[in-house]
C-alpha cells in the first residue's frame, strides 16, 4: 500500500492523483466522498494506493463546511437526476449518428469484398468499438476492447471443433448412398448438434464479450459454468414442449437469471430477482390470442369461405402487436428484476413505443432498399438506452478490477450459427 501525496495546485476544484508505479493520471469524480486514506486501484496497472489530501483532513480550529446542492445547471444533477428525498438514478444515452456508421459499412463492405471475406472480423470489431464507445452510462462512455483477430481466430475454432461434425451429418446423404433409416439418424444427430451448440454459443460468447467490455476503466466478466447452462437449457426445452408451451415463461425467467447472476462488473455481482410467474399472464394472453387466429385461419381455408385470403391479414396485424406487446412486457420484466447493489435497474420501454420502433425501422429498411440499416442500428440503440436507468444508491467508484481470462471459441460459434446475440 503506497501513499500518494496531494495534487500542486489544491485550489483545484477537481483532485487528481498519479499512479505510483505507471504514472497514470486519474480524476477522482467524488472528491466530497473521499475519508483519509480512502483505498483504490489503479485500473490500468492494478496497483493498489491510498489516497491522501489536506482537504480531506478537517483542520481541528475550523469545522468542515456542509456541502451545498447540486445547482440545476451542474451537470452531475442532470446525469443522476437525484433529487431531495428520492434515491440517485443513473441514465443511460446513446450518442452515435447513423452517417458515420453508414461510411464504417461502406469501407467495412470494400475491404471484405477486397479479401475475400476475411475483413469481416476486423470490420465488426470497428463497429462495435465504435458502437460502445457513444455508449454512456451516468456520464461515462463503455469501450470494446475485442480485436478482429480475436474474432477470425474465434470462427476458424469454431469451424474445426463444431462446424465441421455439423456439416458432415447434415450432407451425408448428398455424397453417400444411405438406407433411409440411417439418413433420418443422422439429419437427427446433426439437428441434436446444432440444438447443443446454441447454448454453448450463448455462454461462451457472453463470456467473451463481457471480458472484452468496460466502463470506467473496470472489465465486465461472466463466470457461469457451460455445462450448469446446458442442464437448464435442455430442461427447461423438455418441459417447454413437455406443457405445449406454457412452462415457457419458467424456462425464460430461469435463463435470464443464470446469465445475469453470473455477470459482474470489477468484484460486484449482478443479482436477478424475477419469477416466471411474472410473466405467466401476458404469456397465457398471447399465446391464446395466436392459438385463435391461426385455428380461424385455418377453418376458413380449409372451408374455402367467402374472403378466406383476407383472414391471413389477422396474423401480420393481430398477432404482430401482440408478440411485440409480450416481448417489450418481458423485457421491462427481466430489467425491473436485475439489481446491483443496492440499486435496481429500471426500463421505460411500453409496447406503443417498441411497436412505433419497429414499424419505423421496416418502413426504412422497405423505403432504401436495405441502405438505411446504419440509421435502423442507431434507432435501436437510443430507443433501448434511453428507456434504461439506474435506480437506488450505488458506490460505483470503489468497484475494483479482477483479471479473469475467456475463450473465443463461443464468441466464433455465435458468428458460425448467427445466433444473433450482436449489438450491430
Amino acid at each position: 500500500m503506497t501513499t500518494i501525496g496531494t495534487p500542486a495546485d489544491t485550489t483545484d476544484p477537481v483532485l487528481k492523483i498519479d499512479c505510483h508505479q505507471c504514472h497514470t493520471r486519474y480524476r477522482v469524480r467524488h472528491s466530497d466522498r473521499l475519508t483519509p486514506s480512502a483505498r483504490s486501484t489503479c485500473p490500468t496497472c492494478g496497483a493498489r494506493f491510498a489516497v491522501v489530501s489536506p482537504r480531506l483532513a478537517p483542520s481541528k480550529k475550523e469545522p468542515l463546511a456542509k456541502a451545498a446542492p447540486p445547482s440545476p445547471d451542474h451537470p452531475r444533477s442532470h446525469s443522476t437526476g437525484a433529487t431531495a428525498g428520492a434515491p440517485p438514478t443513473k441514465h443511460c444515452s446513446f450518442h452515435g449518428t447513423g452517417g458515420t456508421l453508414l461510411g464504417m459499412q461502406i469501407v467495412n463492405i470494400c475491404l471484405s469484398i477486397a479479401t475475400l471475406g476475411a475483413y469481416h472480423f476486423w470490420g465488426k470489431a470497428k463497429i462495435r468499438r465504435y458502437l460502445f464507445s457513444q455508449t454512456t452510462f451516468a456520464g461515462d462512455r463503455f469501450a470494446y476492447h475485442g480485436t478482429g483477430k480475436e474474432l477470425y481466430q474465434g470462427f476458424l475454432k469454431a469451424m474445426l471443433v463444431f462446424g465441421v461434425p455439423y456439416f458432415s451429418l447434415g450432407a451425408a446423404h448428398t455424397f453417400l448412398t444411405l438406407p433411409k433409416w440411417l439418413d433420418l439418424l443422422l439429419q437427427a444427430l446433426a439437428g441434436l448438434v446444432l440444438f447443443l451448440y446454441v447454448p454453448i454459443a450463448i455462454v461462451n460468447a457472453r463470456r467473451y464479450r463481457c471480458t472484452r467490455t468496460s466502463w470506467r476503466g473496470i472489465r465486465f466478466s461472466f463466470r457461469g459454468r457451460t455445462q450448469d447452462f446446458l442442464k437448464l437449457y435442455f430442461r427447461g426445452w423438455f418441459f417447454t414442449v413437455l406443457t405445449l408451451g406454457t412452462y415457457y415463461p419458467y424456462f425464460q425467467t430461469q435463463r435470464q437469471a443464470f446469465l445475469n447472476s453470473h455477470t459482474y462488473f470489477g468484484n460486484q455481482r449482478f443479482h436477478f430477482t424475477g419469477h416466471g410467474s411474472g410473466l405467466m399472464v401476458p404469456f397465457v394472453v398471447t399465446l391464446f390470442m395466436t392459438y385463435a387466429v391461426l385455428i380461424l385461419c385455418g377453418l376458413t381455408m380449409a372451408f374455402q369461405l367467402t374472403n378466406a385470403g383476407l383472414t391471413l391479414f389477422l396474423i401480420p396485424f393481430i398477432l404482430g402487436p401482440a408478440w411485440i406487446w409480450l416481448l417489450g412486457q418481458k423485457q421491462r420484466y427481466f430489467w425491473n428484476h436485475t439489481t446491483f447493489g443496492l440499486a435496481r435497474f429500471s426500463s421505460g420501454i411500453t409496447w406503443q413505443k417498441l411497436l412505433t420502433l419497429y414499424l419505423g425501422n421496416l418502413a426504412l429498411l422497405l423505403v432504401t432498399l436495405g441502405f438505411a440499416w446504419p440509421w435502423v442500428t442507431v434507432r435501436n440503440a437510443r430507443f433501448f438506452t434511453s428507456t434504461l436507468s439506474l435506480q437506488g444508491p450505488t458506490n460505483l467508484d470503489w468497484v475494483l478490477q479482477e483479471t479473469t481470462v475467456s475463450s473465443v471459441t463461443g464468441e466464433g460459434l455465435s458468428n458460425l450459427l448467427d445466433t444473433g446475440f450482436d449489438m450491430d
